[in-house]
């Protein structure tokens, strides 16, 4: 089972409400939960058989409902199944599947959908020519991915240089973070990016 407890505002906490919550409160309706994944207002919940539930904010798409309608209470993230890992940013999503694609919906201003555009998509779209993928991670605007072979694949906004590449120049594809090998874990902050 699921809880969840702070800012409520658009229904990031999908209680069926838009009240703050000062201490943690169950999420109804979801069961048999394996992971959860939380971006700047919207929750991610992933099931043992493989599906996806989503609620929170959807400006961008980010619940992955085709729709742009904010949720107060989890849906299921339609023809999404086999997935395995989570990750949220501040207005996308990522899901990796058991096959290691990986698939991207929400905002994509800066690319972070990884699609080689930068158009959002109100659905998952499986980011091109990534494979093996076996962690993944989301900064505020970009995504990271962990491959078989240690390596990390980075895609979305490089301001600061987070993606790794040698560069500042968004990428709306995956690029290979430069000098990086070995890595066996992913996270990501705000606009930096760490591997253990």
């Amino acid at each position: 089972t699921v809880v969840a407890w702070g800012y409520n505002g658009v229904g990031n906490l999908g209680d069926g409400s838009a009240t703050d919550r000062s201490s943690p409160s169950a999420v109804p309706g979801l069961s048999g939960i394996v992971a959860v994944a939380a971006g700047a207002h919207h929750s991610l919940a992933l099931k043992s058989d493989g599906t996806v539930f989503a609620w929170g904010w959807n400006d961008q798409g980010q619940i992955g409902d085709s729709k742009t309608i904010n949720r107060l209470s989890p849906v299921a993230v339609p023809s999404l199944n086999g997935v395995t890992a989570l990750a949220a940013g501040v207005k996308h999503s990522l899901a990796l599947k058991n096959d290691g694609t990986v698939l991207a919906w929400g905002g994509n201003s800066v690319g972070q959908l990884g699609d080689g555009t930068t158009t959002g998509s109100l659905k998952p779209l499986t980011v091109p020519s990534l494979s093996s993928v076996i962690a993944l991670a989301a900064g505020d605007y970009f995504s990271l991915a962990l491959k078989e072979d240690d390596t990390v694949h980075a895609w979305g906004g490089n301001s600061a240089g987070q993606l790794g590449d040698g560069s500042t120049t968004n990428r709306s594809s995956p690029v290979t973070t430069v000098g990086l090998n070995g890595a066996i874990a992913l996270e990501a902050g705000d606009d930096h990016s760490i591997a253990l």
